[in-house]
């Protein structure tokens, strides 16, 4: 089963016994999952309910069936947050400019190539006021991550902040034309939220390879930040038909 349809599987498993008192097993649950679009068997649903159970996120009550769990609930937030993103980027690839999951991927590729000469040629041409204004984005970054705020507008202030200390203003224009609006930038860190991917390391990691003055290893590091990037976007990306 791909990722995308095993989550949305377990998130109405989980939604439908949250907050219920009485165990239940998986004929009393088809009939619900069904309604919400989702095409599996009974058997589809039994062999979720087993994993889940597996993983401490139910607990069965004899033959009666399944019990959400403490760690279920914890998961079932979890889930809700991606299927948040995901509702998000259906209802946006549907946009003429963003049509298709494969397009996104494609922006991103392109995305990757662009801001790998970018910090390049930044972490050469930097002067040391630019990578002091850098770490300030990235210290602010720390500490909204430590008051659990938003930080999206910072992400993109960051990799902005590298686009115009790279000195080729054509970087700058092109990254505009692949059209990563604020919107996309909410969108990329939720995916790093959700997969507990740790997108400020990676900024610290760039920002002190730049500050380094090494244009070689800062430009793999923000290929490998921005793989994390394509990969999470693959993850929540709308299957095809």
């Amino acid at each position: 089963m791909a990722e995308a349809k095993k989550n949305t599987l377990e998130y109405w498993i989980l939604k439908l016994l949250d907050g219920q008192t009485a165990p239940h097993g998986a004929g009393s649950l088809l009939e619900n999952i069904e309604a919400h679009g989702l095409a599996v068997s009974e058997a589809g649903i039994g062999r979720a309910m087993r994993a889940l159970r597996t993983h401490g996120f139910l607990e069965k009550i004899g033959k009666q069936g399944h019990r959400i769990t403490p760690s279920g609930q914890e998961r079932l937030l979890k889930l809700e947050e991606e299927k948040k993103l995901r509702d998000f980027l259906k209802d946006i690839v549907v946009q003429p400019e963003m049509r298709g999951g494969n397009n996104l991927i494609d922006r991103l590729i392109a995305r990757k190539a662009i801001e790998r000469e970018a910090v390049y040629q930044a972490t050469l041409n930097a002067t040391d006021e630019e990578l002091r204004e850098i770490e300030r984005i990235v210290d602010e970054q720390y500490e909204n991550m430590r008051k659990n705020e938003n930080y999206a507008d910072m992400s993109a202030r960051f990799h902005r902040a590298i686009l115009k200390a790279s000195r080729v203003p054509l970087l700058e224009t092109l990254y505009d034309f692949i059209g990563i609006s604020s919107q996309w930038q909410n969108f990329f860190v939720g995916t790093f939220k959700i997969y507990n991917t740790p997108l400020n390391i990676s900024h610290d990691k760039i920002l002190q390879l730049m500050k380094s003055r090494n244009p070689e290893k800062a430009a793999a590091a923000m290929a490998s930040h921005l793989d994390d990037v394509i990969a999470n976007a693959k993850k929540l990306a709308p299957e095809e038909n």
